[in-house]
């Protein structure tokens, strides 16, 4: 897909990412999340989530992963209309993965759509996602396995 300067490469995901992007996923959360969420909640948030999960996303090609040095260091997902995930492994974290996986998500969310961009943020990523253009519309939650998740629902205007 494409290269940066800080020698990330971005590609579409492939089924056998999927145990990868799992692991990422639930250490991002554990990690990155926990000053904003009590451990229960992360717990039950992450729990009975498999790698299988992915494959769905990543079947309709939709799924893609930033790698370094050959070893994938965050996924994104994005549908038309929606950024539905930017996960970064927290040994990645600050070295631009993030803002290079939201830039192509939001490319991705345009494909196909004239509207503004949404994206449901966790509590942690609402200035990130902030200083890349969003705006906050409303706070909610998302109830995963019986728990509620605190999320703030945030736009990104057409261009």
């Amino acid at each position: 897909m494409s290269t940066t300067a800080t020698n990330t490469v971005l590609r579409t995901a492939r089924a056998d990412d999927a145990a990868r992007i799992h692991e990422i996923h639930l250490a991002s959360v554990r990690t990155l999340c926990a000053p904003c969420y009590a451990p229960e909640i992360i717990e039950g948030w992450l729990m009975n989530r498999r790698a299988e999960r992915y494959l769905e996303a990543i079947g309709r090609r939709r799924m893609f992963v930033a790698e370094r040095a050959g070893m994938i260091a965050g996924f994104g997902e994005a549908v038309p209309g929606t950024v539905n995930a930017i996960f970064v492994d927290p040994a990645y974290a600050g070295f631009g993965v993030g803002r290079l996986l939201l830039k192509h998500a939001i490319e991705m969310a345009r494909q196909d759509h004239d509207g503004p961009i949404m994206l449901e943020a966790t509590l942690n990523a609402r200035d990130f996602y902030e200083r890349a253009g969003f705006r906050e519309v409303l706070r909610s939650t998302t109830r995963r396995n019986q728990v509620d998740i605190p999320m703030v629902v945030m736009e990104l205007d057409a261009d």
